[in-house]
């Protein structure tokens, strides 16, 4: 009489191969696609290591009257995908360094209108920016 192994273990020679793949597929997501990271520092191609980390922008967000405004929501992103965001302080100062290119600028605060601003941050370069909110009539 012929010796034949159990179906089980047949079954589990096929299976564990099987089912190493799909555990390595899902641990890579090659489904998926990458989420933007607000950690990264996006840069220009031309740009230097040390030339991004020394540029940024200085922000200021005013009334008007030319009075800081606290607490407003700022928005920066570019065109590549790259995301950061932030608050004025009691100064109505914000800061985004380690950044160049072209960036858009937004604010969004209930009491006050939404302002977007586009703007190139050159290599190394701080660049300063004054945003002047309207109050929202209300």
């Amino acid at each position: 009489m012929p010796r034949t192994r159990p179906l089980f273990r047949r079954a589990a020679f096929v299976v564990t191969p099987l089912l190493a793949v799909i555990v390595t597929l899902a641990a890579c997501n090659l489904g998926g696609s990458p989420s933007p990271s607000t950690a990264a520092s996006p840069t220009n191609d031309s740009c230097g290591p040390d030339e991004v980390a020394d540029g940024g922008i200085n922000g200021s967000v005013v009334d008007p009257e030319g009075n800081p405004l606290n607490d407003i929501f700022i928005s920066i992103q570019n065109p590549d995908g790259f995301r950061g965001e932030t608050h004025t302080g009691e100064d109505g100062v914000f800061t985004a360094f380690g950044v160049s290119g072209d960036f858009q600028i937004t604010t969004t605060d209930v009491d006050y209108a939404p302002v977007v601003r586009e703007v190139t941050v050159p290599c190394g370069e701080l660049l300063d920016v004054e945003l002047v909110l309207v109050p929202v009539d209300g």
